[in-house]
């Protein structure tokens, strides 16, 4: 497997960059303006009574507190390494793909997972305590999720794992080993050991991550979890064929370089318009200066054939003046050269 060298802050990320800024910005114009109700999901009411599917996307984009947005900064800025290894384009279309698979599937687990328990409830009342069989709909463990990208994030830790080669490992010594020794001179019990890689923070960041509150954190990191498993062992429908266009990656990453490069070519075309009267010329009355350009252009073109003239007659003369030498000569001064 290729090494990933360490990369300093966000030198060739500028996906990672744009997204670390965009989703703190994001998240204090949320919380600035008092919008955070519209991006809670919950089946009931929103989706069942309201009929408010938009929630299904917009639930991605801010995290409900400060330690899962704290953790989720962190844990993007460990998976710049993943930008490196895939590229910046290819890394923001995953991403993309990522946030529209995990807002489905998850949809699609809470509401399943809601009727389930709710179906099995009136069951249990019909089988066990005798009760008139009754659909009673009440909120369980899958009727709300926390807010935040944790799937895609469950996602790309999922990839990182998969791509992203181990550079080094180490031991942690949990017990004192006894003094015996073997005949190599190494102890004969050398206690228990924790060995680590250097991965070991991120699955620390990331099961903090995942446990932080509970059944609404760790539903859709499952959910995350088992998509990134189909990405992985290439089972994913348009994973690979899929990319991000071209315009809207660049204007992600440097939005000022798109304004600037639009900007310069809009002017180059108001610059470079002429009237199409001004580009062609009317062929019955020349363009001023016309008729004296001519006139120069005659008076060189016959300069130049006066001057070749007089070149030709001088090697001419020169020839003539030269002796003709006979062959034997000829053949002597060869020789004798």
């Amino acid at each position: 497997m290729p090494q990933i060298t360490p990369i300093r802050g966000f030198t060739n990320t500028p996906v990672t960059k744009s997204i670390c800024i965009i989703s703190t910005v994001t998240a204090l114009v949320i919380l600035i303006l008092s919008l955070k109700p519209y991006v809670v999901l919950a089946i009931d009411p929103f989706i069942v009574e309201f009929s408010q599917y938009w929630r299904v996307i917009t639930f991605q984009l801010l995290p409900v507190n400060e330690s899962d947005y704290m953790l989720l900064t962190i844990l993007w800025f460990h998976f710049k390494t993943l930008e490196r290894f895939f590229g910046s384009r290819k890394y923001l279309s995953a991403i993309a793909l990522f946030a529209v698979y995990n807002a489905i599937i998850t949809f699609l687990v809470l509401a399943l997972g809601q009727l389930t328990i709710v179906a099995l409830a009136a069951l249990f009342r019909l089988v066990v305590l005798r009760q008139p069989f009754a659909v009673l709909y009440t909120d369980t463990i899958f009727n709300s999720i926390a807010l935040g990208p944790l799937g895609i994030i469950s996602l790309l830790y999922m990839c990182h794992g998969a791509y992203i080669p181990v550079s080094y490992q180490f031991k942690i010594l949990m017990k004192k080993p006894k003094g015996e020794e073997s005949e190599d001179g190494e102890p004969l019990n050398s206690g228990s050991t924790l060995t680590l890689t250097n991965h070991f923070q991120v699955h620390v960041l990331f099961t903090i991550l995942m446990l932080n509150r509970g059944f609404s954190t760790l539903i859709p990191c499952l959910v995350g979890l088992f998509i990134g498993r189909l990405y992985t062992q290439d089972l994913l429908a348009g994973s690979k064929s899929w990319a991000m266009p071209l315009l809207i990656f660049r204007m992600f990453v440097s939005p000022r370089k798109v304004q600037r490069s639009a900007a310069r070519s809009l002017e180059r075309r108001f610059h470079e318009y002429q009237p199409v009267s001004a580009q062609i010329p009317s062929e019955s009355t020349p363009a001023p200066g016309e008729e004296g350009n001519a006139d120069r252009h005659d008076e060189d073109d016959t300069e130049v054939a006066l001057d070749d003239i007089r070149s030709n007659d001088e090697r001419q003369d020169d020839r003539s003046a030269t002796p003709v030498r006979p062959l034997g000569r000829q053949f002597l001064d060869t020789f004798r050269a």
